[in-house]
């Protein structure tokens, strides 16, 4: 595990947050009359109504991601992943209306952490200060 943290720190973390995601649903307000089957009955939804999606859900969904409950952080499609509330990383990122405004730095902070706690810290200005940029956004 240590070997794929430091091959490539952000798809470590992008991975372990598909498994587990820090946003692990959201609210919408349904736009029409939406018509839904749930537990063999069907309902009818007005326009207005609050309803929740699981992302976690979603980030395990077979048809998208092979093998979804193993941990790989080379997936290919890795940004194809809805752990911010959107798909971080992906070219059309900005299209979410709702992603997350501080992806970037809680990737950040979350390699201090480990990186810290793995004993390869670099000096905190490398992350922070004038030194290596953090994580690009």
């Amino acid at each position: 595990m240590k070997a794929a943290f430091a091959e490539d720190p952000d798809a470590y973390i992008r991975e372990t947050c598909r498994l587990d995601p820090p946003v692990t649903s959201a609210t919408g307000v349904l736009k029409e009359i939406t018509e839904v089957s749930l537990a063999g009955r069907d309902f009818t939804f007005q326009p207005g109504l609050l309803n929740q999606y699981v992302i976690s859900m979603a980030n395990r969904d077979p048809v998208l991601f092979s093998s979804p409950e193993k941990f790989d952080p080379g997936r290919i499609n890795l940004h194809r992943a809805l752990t911010w509330n959107g798909a971080f990383g992906a070219a059309d990122e900005a299209d979410y209306p709702r992603i997350c405004p501080g992806r970037c730095l809680s990737m950040d902070i979350t390699k201090v952490v480990i990186n810290h706690v793995l004993g390869t810290s670099a000096p905190l200005n490398a992350y922070f200060g004038d030194g290596v940029p953090p994580t690009a956004c």
